[in-house]
Order: structure tokens, then sequence, then C-alpha cells
């Protein structure tokens, strides 16, 4: 993830038009506030983990109201590792909430045999500590307990 690039790609789409896009997905509380380039980083926007995983859900199956082509180019995005044994896509995301406590993101899902398991993994911790590497490392381990990674499920 690249803030500056989706911040002027947010500038770029405007605030009428994403407005639009966020209440047809019904992303959300749908709200974009004053500042449309950092509203997902700023706690304007929030999201329960059940929406989340509501939009990967929608996205893997391409039932979103794009293009079959567009939900592609966003799921080859988010493909972080591939093998014989699993495909692993996510999005991370890292924000601040009104105490000035992170809120760390990890939602994706992990595909074994051709069937997908959908994830959506909610961190809070103190500004001090980073979650930038320790969301992925907890959802692996995660992962891992639950059997994945070794094509057997």
């Amino acid at each position: 993830s690249i803030v500056p690039y989706y911040q002027e790609v947010a500038r770029r789409i405007g605030k009428d038009t994403m407005q639009f896009w966020l209440d047809s997905l019904q992303y959300g509380n749908h709200s974009i506030g004053k500042s449309i380039d950092s509203f997902w980083l700023n706690n304007t926007i929030k999201l329960t983990p059940d929406e989340q995983l509501g939009i990967m859900k929608r996205l893997f199956f391409n039932q979103l109201p794009f293009q079959k082509r567009t939900h592609e180019i966003v799921k080859r995005m988010m493909l972080r590792e591939s093998n014989a044994n699993y495909q692993l896509s996510y999005k991370t995301g890292l924000t601040y909430n009104e105490k000035g406590d992170q809120l760390g993101w990890v939602v994706g899902w992990i595909e074994e045999n051709k069937h997908p398991y959908f994830f959506v993994l909610n961190m809070e911790a103190p500004s001090n500590i980073s979650l930038v590497d320790t969301r992925i490392s907890l959802l692996k381990k995660i992962l891992s307990n639950q059997g994945f990674f070794e094509g057997k499920r």
C-alpha cells in the first residue's frame, strides 16, 4: 500500500463519486467527512469486521457492482503468496482511533484445493507498539494453527 497514491486516486475520483460508491456498496458508515483523501486514515469511516468480511466474499465471487475485469485486477493486487499448496491474498490497513491507539487490519482469504477460506483480523494496540509486521505474523500463526499452508484443507 502506498498511501500517497491512494490519496491521489481519491482526489481524482472526487467526493460525490466516492460517496456514491460508498453508499452503493453499503460500506461501513458511508462517511467521508471533510477530507476526500484521508477518510480511511483518520477514523472517519467506520467498519465492522463483519462488513469487511462481506466485502471480501463479494470481491472473491465477483459480486460487487464492478466489471469482472476490475474484480480480477484487485484480486491480483491482493495476492501475496502463491505455491502448490495455497494462495494467500490480503489487504492491510492501519489507522488510529480517537484515543490515539493503533487499529490494524488484515482482510482477505486463503485458498487451498480451490476452496477459499475468508478472514478478517482486527487489532488494537498502543501507538508505541508497531503493528506493521505484527499483523501478518499473527495472521500466519492463526492460519497455521488452523491447519493451513499444507495444502490439506
